[in-house]
């Protein structure tokens, strides 16, 4: 295709898929909280001290920089929605990065490069695009995916430079969470071999090696204190585990994924082994892709770590929507590791790629607005209704969440009243208990 159609074509892609995760957000962003979002409201209201929550343990994550974020957000705009329109918006953005990337490392631009909008914009993100809190994976993978442009754009020049920037996207993404530890870990170890095999004087190796120091330290203080969720079954073992894992990076393609099941999974296994092959073949003399190589397992890690966390419940946890954009960054480190290689798997393997996530994504969009608007909108509508009709919290909680007990009963009771008396939204109506 000529280089001018294919930047036209892309770019109206792009904006295509901008518009539909708009309409998206504008007609679904929930103006309430959601699951573990009501644990937040006193934190959001000042009811609860702030800075302790930043560190408090939520499943297996620390989330500190995304709930700074996500405090400011509620801070400046007193919406919770403010959250959906940033992930989106954030995502849109790096789609576009990567298009550019990927135009930088080819030399030109490529229809097949549309996989990045399709894969990352589309409606069927679901929780992640209509849950303002889900900002902490969108940031996770923002982040990775910006260490994979570091390690993609490193040449010999500037190689310092580049380690510093890694370094300290490692030092962010060690604050996102458990997803994003093995990617800090990965950001590590790569300085570390730029350190030692990049062109380099003594004090910048040795400043290099002292700033990697910060990232076991770090990691030591996150399992300080550490506890299992307690509502989590113990993981299920080896084999199920690596089931619900590829379950997980299989929602990397939509929620259209789990009516490919289980032929995607030997399809991802297959890829992952011939990217893992192809990089560990030039990784000894190529920085770049050992950087890749070191990003690839930290993908791995985090599907397998869904995988060990969720396979007690013994019901298909992996293909929660949820995990679309924290199980995307291994796929766009293989679309440049083909790339890199150059030669007939630069042009094959991208157009394997766009051709598979160009039949899901209509199934994608079309997934996402069905269960939205049979789903979540009656239930968020019915909500509405009822507080605007006066009800007293304790009978939205008898009506909405039945089989809700004590402590999380006291707790939504306790967000739903000061909601009220910060006049969120429409809480004003919300009826007064009896004295």
């Amino acid at each position: 295709m000529n280089e001018r159609y294919a930047r036209i074509v892309l770019f109206v892609l792009w904006l295509v898929m901008l518009i539909t995760s708009l309409v998206y957000v504008s007609r679904y962003a929930l103006t309430n909280p959601f699951v573990d979002e009501w644990e937040f409201v006193p934190v959001l209201y000042g009811e609860k001290p702030r800075i302790p929550w930043l560190w408090e343990l939520h499943n297996e994550h620390r989330f500190p920089l995304p709930r700074v974020i996500y405090l400011l957000q509620f801070r400046a705009s007193g919406d919770l929605r403010l959250g959906c329109y940033v992930s989106c918006l954030s995502m849109s953005l790096l789609a576009a990065g990567l298009i550019r990337l990927a135009r930088d490392v080819r030399g030109r631009p490529s229809l097949f490069d549309a996989v990045f909008p399709m894969l990352l914009m589309h409606p069927g993100q679901g929780e992640n695009l209509y849950m303002g809190y889900q900002m902490c994976f969108m940031l996770m993978t923002v982040l990775a995916c910006t260490l994979l442009w570091v390690i993609v754009k490193c040449t010999g020049q500037a190689a310092f430079h580049r380690a510093i920037v890694a370094t300290l996207l490692g030092w962010l993404l060690l604050l996102c969470g458990s997803a994003g530890l093995p990617y800090g870990v990965a950001a590590g170890a790569w300085v570390v071999l730029l350190a030692f095999r990049g062109k380099l004087m003594m004090w910048q190796r040795v400043l290099l090696l002292a700033l990697v120091g910060i990232t076991p330290l770090y990691i030591a203080l996150y399992f300080q204190g550490y506890v299992r969720p307690g509502h989590h079954p113990p993981s299920a073992g080896l084999y199920e585990s690596l089931r619900v894992g590829l379950q997980a990076q299989s929602m990397a393609f939509g929620p259209s994924a789990t009516g490919l099941w289980p032929v995607l999974a030997i399809a991802l296994l297959f890829a992952a082994i011939l990217v893992f092959a192809l990089l560990v073949a030039s990784a000894f003399r190529d920085l770049r892709s050992a950087g890749l190589l070191l990003f690839a397992l930290a993908g791995g890690a985090v599907s397998f770590g869904i995988g060990w966390g969720r396979s007690g419940f013994h019901n298909d946890m992996g293909f929660a929507w949820r995990y679309g954009w924290i199980v995307f960054p291994p796929v766009a480190a293989a679309y440049f590791a083909w790339l890199l290689r150059g030669g007939r798997l630069s042009r094959h393997g991208p157009a394997a790629l766009f051709i598979v996530v160009a039949c899901l994504t209509p199934v994608n969009v079309a997934s996402g607005f069905r269960d939205a608007e049979t789903k979540l909108r009656p239930s968020e509508e019915a909500w509405e209704a009822d507080v605007r009709s006066g009800l007293t919290a304790d009978q939205m909680i008898a009506k909405h969440f039945p089989n809700y007990h004590e402590p999380l009963r006291g707790e939504i009771a306790k967000s739903l009243q000061l909601m009220r008396d910060h006049r969120y939204s429409y809480y004003e109506s919300l009826g007064r208990e009896s004295p």
